[in-house]
């Protein structure tokens, strides 16, 4: 069912839904051509990705779903809502939708959830476009190549001191500076996480991404199985959460990686540069795909 804040004049996505253990995961999946898999962060939803995905959808087959417990997929009480619970349902999908020659399009949370995937299958994705993101431990205690003292848990930082806080406060901080933002568009990204007048706290962005996790310690073990995949970093600079420092892990993390900066944008580059990052990404999976061509003649 439609939510009734929901405008579909915004949004002008059919609604899909996978069944899952854990409830009904609701997803989009708009347009033909080579497949391009959204992934979201937190508190966010798939909303974050429509401007993106009307652009898109022209050339390319677009898929961005809803995590559990976020947008308009079920947020059922006693999930677990650890970060492997969220990788094992994205896998569910894929495995659904069998999809092949993938771009993996990720952003904060969503690329350690995309990354797992990446990492079990490594043959099915051919190319990554990062957006804003870190995949290492939250826990202080945990030491990679000596840059955990910046790059512990940004955004974990950040939700630990917000716990007290209503969601309503917690989107506002974290959209302070989009002064372009209408909003109708703001009370989306409320509205999606259920009750506004619910402490942060009680919400499964900040359940469980804010505890200690072996599963970012697993995966960044097994980092080599992506370091070789092309990858595009779409980076806004004035990200508060997400330092400029984590960029620099990443251009070294990747080994063929193109680094677009914006300099005038934060942590949500979706809504602010819709129109650009479309023009980024298709351009980048066309060389990709040119590349691989020219290698195969």
């Amino acid at each position: 069912m439609t939510p009734d804040w929901l405008d579909k004049k915004e949004y002008p996505f059919e609604s899909k839904y996978i069944q899952l253990e854990a409830g009904r995961m609701h997803y989009i999946d708009e347009g033909e051509g080579p497949p391009i898999v959204m992934i979201h962060g937190t508190p966010v939803w798939s909303f974050l990705y429509r401007n993106l995905i009307k652009i898109l959808r022209k050339k390319y087959r677009c898929i961005a779903m809803d995590m559990i417990g976020f947008g308009l997929s079920d947020k059922p009480e006693g999930w677990s809502y650890k970060p492997r619970a969220h990788a094992a349902n994205f896998e569910q999908l894929m495995e659904q939708l069998q999809l092949t020659d993938v771009t993996l399009l990720v952003h904060d949370f969503g690329a350690p959830i995309g990354f797992a995937y990446a990492i079990n299958h490594p043959e099915k994705v051919k190319n990554i476009v990062m957006l804003n993101s870190w995949t290492w431990s939250l826990s202080k205690h945990q030491t990679f190549t000596g840059i955990s003292k910046y790059l512990v848990g940004p955004l974990g930082k950040f939700l630990h001191s917000k716990l007290n806080v209503s969601a309503l406060t917690l989107i506002n901080e974290l959209f302070e500076g989009e002064d372009k933002m209408p909003e109708p568009i703001r009370q989306h990204y409320v509205k999606a996480l259920g009750n506004p007048d619910d402490q942060v706290g009680k919400l499964a962005c900040a359940r469980e991404l804010i505890g200690i996790t072996r599963w970012y310690d697993e995966l960044w073990k097994e980092r080599n199985k992506i370091q070789n995949i092309p990858t595009l970093i779409l980076w806004g600079e004035r990200d508060k959460l997400i330092k400029i420092e984590a960029l620099q892990c990443w251009k070294k993390f990747f080994h063929e990686s193109y680094v677009i900066p914006f300099e005038d944008s934060g942590h949500f580059l979706q809504e602010e540069n819709a129109e650009e990052i479309a023009s980024y990404v298709s351009n980048f999976v066309k060389e990709e795909k040119k590349k691989r061509e020219l290698i195969h003649q």
